[in-house]
Order: C-alpha cells, then sequence, then structure tokens
C-alpha cells in the first residue's frame, strides 16, 4: 500500500501534520513572532530549504521587515533590516524580489543569484551564503500582508509543483496571521485594561487617603517606573519622587498642565528615558494630573479657611481696643497660636504687578512665609491685613535660621521674597516687644512709616525699636503732610548740603543721637569738635530753629525721623 504524497513528494500526511501544527500554535497564547519562526522551520523541513524568513511591513508602511525565520543568521538578519531596509517605494534593477512579490501578489524566483550579476542583493546573499530563492505573497483574501521566502545554498530549480505548495502554505500561514495578530491585539487590549485598571486604583486610592501631591507624585513614579517632578507655575517644587537633578531643564522628559478653574496651575515633568512613553504612560499622567488638580484644590480650600482665620484674628488684633484680650487670647490657643507675653510685631509693604492683596499674591505670600518661619517656636502669626503683610512674633521665639535680632529676620524675609521673586519690592518695618493690647497703636505707627517710605529710596527695613514721641507722628494717616513738614523744617539744610555736597543734616542727626555733645558726635563722625559747632550754626541760620529751645529741638527730631524714613535728600 503507497503513502499518499503531495505534488512535491512530501508525504501528505506530514503536510496535514505541519499545518495542524501551525493552526494549534495560533489557538494557544505563542507570540506572532515564534509562530512566524515555527512557520518558516516548517517550509524548510517541507520543502527543503537551507533557510527560510517571512516578511512582514514595519510601524512605518514603507518597509518590509524579517519578522520570523529559520537558518537565517542573526547579523543578516540585521542587516536586512536596520542597514539594508526592503524599501517597498524602490523600483527597477534596485528592487529586492521581496519588495516584488509583496507589490505585485505573484511568486518570485531566482534559481541562481550569480547568474545576475547586476543583481543589487547579491553582498547580502553572499554573506548568508544562498544561490537561489522563491519570494511569494501572504495573502489574505484580495490583500497581500507579508512575503515568505525560501532560500537555497546552491543553485535551484523551482518547478511548477513547488511553487505551488509554498504558495498554498503562504496562504494558510496568511490566515494564520491575521488570528494570531487579532489575538495579539486582543491580549494587549486586555493588558491595557488591566493597566488602566492598575492606574485608576492607584491614583483613586491615593486621592482617599488624602496623600496630598508627595503621594501623586510617589504614585505616579511607581507607576511609570521613572522620575516624576511636580512644581507649580511658580516654578516652586510641590513634590518630588526620584528625581535626581536640581531643576527640569536638562534631559529627556515630558510635562502635562495640571489645570484648575480652568487655569494651568501646576506642571507634572517625567523623564521620558530609557524608554519612551506609551498611550498607557501618557493616560497615567493625564490621570495623575487630575488628582493632582484636586489636591491642589483641598489644599487651597484648607489654605483659604486658614487665610480667614490668620486674618480675623490678626484683624483683632489690630483693631482692639484692649477690653476683651482675655477671650482673644483664648481663641488664638485654640487656633494654635500662643500669644501670651510681650509679641514683637514686623509688617512689610509689597509692590508687585498684580493688585495688592489679590488671590495670587497673598497665596504665595502665605505660602513663602509659611516657609520662612518652619520650625520656630513658638508659631508666629502671620496675615494680609490691609494690603499689608503682618507677622505677630513672640519676644523669645527661636527656631533655624530665624535666630538673632528681629531687624535682622525682617531683611533675609525681604530677601527671601525678593529672591524668589513672589514681589518685585518689599520694604519692611518693626517695633519694639509690646503687650497684645498695645499692637494696634505699634501697627498704625508702623503702617505709617511704610506709607511715608513707599516712595522713596528707603532702606529694607525701617527699625522703629526705640520708643519715641516723633514715632506718634507715623501715626497720622497723612504721608504728604508728614512729607511737608519734613521739608518745611529741613528743606534749606537739605538743599544746602544737595548744592554744595556737605553734610548739615548728617550731622545734625548724630549730635543729636548724642545728646548734644559736640564732642562726642565729632569722634563719631572723624570731625573736629570746632567743624561740628559750624556745621550746627550754618544748620540754624537755614533752618531759622535754635537747638537750645526745647521746642525748636522737638521740632529737628520729629522732621530728622520722617525725612530718614521717606528718604529725603
Amino acid at each position: 500500500m503507497s503513502v499518499p504524497t503531495s505534488r512535491s513528494g512530501v508525504p501528505l500526511e506530514r503536510w496535514l501534520d505541519a499545518l495542524a501544527t501551525i493552526g494549534e500554535a495560533v489557538g494557544g497564547d505563542e507570540p506572532v513572532t515564534d509562530l512566524l519562526g515555527r512557520v518558516a522551520r516548517t517550509a524548510c523541513t517541507l520543502l527543503g530549504y537551507d533557510f527560510c524568513g517571512v516578511f512582514l511591513p514595519d510601524e512605518s508602511g514603507q518597509a518590509l521587515a524579517i519578522v520570523g525565520s529559520h537558518g537565517l543568521l542573526t547579523d543578516y538578519i540585521a542587516e536586512v533590516n536596520a542597514s539594508r531596509p526592503i524599501l517597498l517605494d524602490v523600483r527597477g534593477a534596485d528592487e529586492a524580489p521581496t519588495s516584488i512579490a509583496f507589490r505585485t501578489g505573484e511568486a518570485v524566483v531566482l534559481e541562481d543569484i550569480e547568474l545576475h550579476p547586476g543583481f543589487a542583493w547579491g553582498g547580502v546573499a553572499d554573506e548568508q551564503g544562498y544561490r537561489a530563492l522563491v519570494s511569494v505573497p501572504l495573502r489574505r483574501g484580495s490583500t497581500v500582508v507579508g512575503a515568505l521566502n525560501g532560500y537555497h545554498a546552491r543553485p535551484h530549480r523551482f518547478d511548477a509543483a513547488e511553487i505551488s505548495m509554498v504558495t498554498t502554505l503562504a496562504t494558510q500561514v496568511a490566515i494564520a496571521l491575521g488570528t494570531a495578530q487579532l489575538r495579539a491585539r486582543e491580549q494587549d487590549t486586555i493588558r491595557e485594561l488591566r493597566r488602566a485598571e492598575e492606574i485608576h486604583t492607584l491614583l483613586t486610592a491615593t486621592a482617599l487617603r488624602g496623600e496630598g501631591v508627595e503621594g501623586v507624585a510617589a504614585a505616579l513614579a511607581e507607576l511609570l517606573d521613572r522620575p516624576v517632578w511636580i512644581e507649580d507655575v511658580y516654578d516652586e517644587t510641590l513634590a518630588r519622587a526620584g528625581w535626581l537633578t536640581e531643576d527640569t531643564s536638562g534631559g529627556e522628559h515630558s510635562w502635562s498642565p495640571v489645570v484648575l478653574d480652568g487655569d494651568v496651575v501646576a506642571r507634572i515633568h517625567v523623564q521620558d528615558l530609557p524608554a519612551a512613553l506609551t498611550r498607557l504612560d501618557m493616560r497615567a499622567i493625564e490621570h495623575a494630573a487630575v488628582v493632582t488638580a484636586l489636591e491642589l484644590l483641598r489644599a487651597r480650600t484648607a489654605a483659604e479657611v486658614e487665610q480667614r482665620l490668620r486674618g480675623s484674628l490678626v484683624a483683632e488684633l489690630l483693631n482692639s481696643d484692649g477690653a476683651d484680650i482675655a477671650a482673644l487670647l483664648g481663641r488664638a490657643r485654640r487656633l494654635g497660636w500662643d500669644l501670651s507675653g510681650e509679641q514683637v510685631l514686623l509688617a512689610v509693604r509689597c509692590v508687585e504687578r498684580d493688585k495688592p492683596g489679590s488671590r495670587p499674591m497673598t497665596e504665595r505670600l502665605l505660602s513663602a512665609v509659611d516657609r520662612f518661619v518652619a520650625g520656630v517656636s513658638p508659631r508666629p502669626l502671620t496675615a494680609v491685613h490691609r494690603g499689608d503683610l503682618v507677622l505677630v512674633w513672640a519676644r523669645d521665639a527661636r527656631g533655624p535660621g530665624v535666630d538673632g535680632e528681629i531687624t535682622e529676620v525682617a531683611a533675609r524675609l525681604v530677601d527671601l521674597l525678593t529672591a524668589e521673586e513672589v514681589v518685585e519690592r518689599a520694604l519692611s518695618a518693626v517695633a519694639p516687644p509690646a503687650a497684645v493690647q498695645d499692637l494696634s497703636g505699634v501697627f498704625r505707627t508702623l503702617r505709617g512709616a511704610l506709607e511715608l517710605a513707599a516712595d522713596g529710596p528707603s532702606p529694607a527695613v525701617i527699625d522703629l525699636q526705640e520708643i519715641a514721641i516723633d514715632h506718634l507722628l507715623l501715626q497720622l494717616d497723612d504721608p504728604e503732610g508728614l512729607r511737608a513738614f519734613a521739608r518745611s523744617v529741613l528743606g534749606p539744610a537739605l538743599d544746602y548740603d544737595r548744592e554744595r555736597s556737605t553734610e548739615l543734616v548728617h550731622t545734625a542727626r548724630v549730635l543729636l543721637e548724642h545728646d548734644l555733645d559736640r564732642r562726642a558726635a565729632a569722634a563719631a563722625l572723624h570731625l573736629h569738635p570746632n567743624t561740628v559747632q559750624q556745621r550746627t550754626r550754618r544748620l540754624e541760620e537755614l533752618t531759622g530753629l535754635r537747638l537750645a529751645k526745647p521746642r525748636d529741638l522737638l521740632r529737628l527730631t520729629a522732621s530728622l525721623t520722617v525725612a530718614q524714613i521717606a528718604g529725603l535728600r
């Protein structure tokens, strides 16, 4: 009894078994590349090829790439796929046989490459070591989806039966490939859905636990397995997870805006390397942006509540007549501020492009000040009151970076606000320690000094810690009137100094600081006492004042204070 054979001489049982094996592979979870490798091996076994390759269009659709093979050298595959891709838009003598089979849908054979000395692919053929090849299209219906190549190391005549058999195999492979690709896409979809669920679960849990922006950054870094940096629109870091550099200006990275109430309030940066971000990665970033917006909204709401509490408490302190101080101190204690004992009042006048007291400026001011006083004990009370930043600072307050004289603290705060570009310019005033019931009067003095100094070339810190009768003038809500008063008293002397480059006004100020002792003032100024006396007489002549008269002495003291704060020259 004879065994039925195919037209190529291969027993039909082996042929059918081979096709069945390919079908079984399609039904499993074998990757497409492994399936095509199995096809290539089967073709070599059934049809006697020395090598075999399966070609599919690459992602661009402009070239064919070897996806599955048997017997082909790794270097040959790399050479074809990377350095010598089979381009589909090439025509003429340089067009590859595989491209012709894919384009025309017909089998292409070369029985001996050496008989074609102008063959463009002779170099890679020599590297792989083949002399003959057949390329048949992988046809699914009327569509060509790839090509199957069989190679012989020696010249070979491809008869009609063999071409028919390899074409039949190619058709079966095309059907199997379609099923395998569909199954692969289904598996990809399942993985995407599972990944999407993982993203949703982790980020939602982060939001529900209230872990803040830091929690979002940590969760996103875990999901993407790459560093994450979240910063606000003022370039201030909100959270960092795994980011080693100190800024986001260098390196490959992507970023996504965080939108709240229609405005971009933050940015999420994610490093792209070592591999590009996938579609699911981008979905995770978008989801993280939504959760970050919720966390920022939560934080903003909490900050607004605390700002209202702070503002209300400061307003009561600075408007109090001292009638119910005990109740006020108790309320402050319940809210977390200990205002017992003497307090130092520090006020800061800020200049910014936005309208003073506007929400963005207030938020940034208080945020910067909160960072500045972090760790200070007792906790200072800070708020924006009547457009000025106010700090109620315990006399014995201590903390990292804020120890020392209150004027030094005020200077460092001004430097912080301008260095971080929270404001364009800042001017501060400090007062001596006072009981809580006296803070309203102290604030009027500080505010008067700030009003007087706001438009002049004044120092960053106005020190009003020495109590003086002339400080009561600063409580007048009339800075222009104070300037006019100082100009009416000192105007001729100021003009004289400016025109002749003398220092009559400065000498008078030093003389008053030394209790009208000409010798002490001369020593401080490195002058002869007679020179101090001459300058004093010239000042008296120009202003009409007599320092021996108490009334004139008071006018001179008050005008010198106003002129110094207002920056009159």
